[in-house]
């Protein structure tokens, strides 16, 4: 099953939400690179220690922001973050042949440019 992640701003705002990435069974976690340095609150990401950073920043500081899934439903920082150690530590996951054939291996991260849902 797979499931997209985003970061939503909590006031009303007619910007996108800035998609986080995607979780799929049997995948390492799947990042979209960020590059939007221009917002009131620069997002801005290529690595997991980056995205790690400016996540618990953004949704556990001020709370300006929350963690969704494609559901609709709120994903607090912490779990969000145990997904993702969870599936680099999976040997499912991490075993996967695959995961770096049409993504890049960031420290052993998977990142994309571009947009994918």
């Amino acid at each position: 099953m797979d499931t997209n992640y985003y970061l939503v701003k909590k006031q009303p705002t007619v910007r996108e939400p800035i998609h986080i990435g995607k979780s799929s069974g049997g995948w390492l976690f799947c990042f979209q690179r960020q590059n939007q340095p221009w917002l009131d609150d620069p997002i801005v990401w290529n690595t997991w220690p980056q995205v790690r950073s400016r996540l618990q920043q953004l949704t556990e500081g001020e709370e300006r922001y929350v963690i969704l899934n494609e559901y609709d439903e709120p994903v607090p920082f912490r779990e969000f973050e145990w997904l993702v150690q969870h599936k680099q530590e999976d040997p499912v996951c991490s075993g996967n042949p695959d995961n770096f054939s049409w993504s890049d291996n960031v420290d052993g991260y998977r990142f994309v440019d571009g947009d994918f849902r």
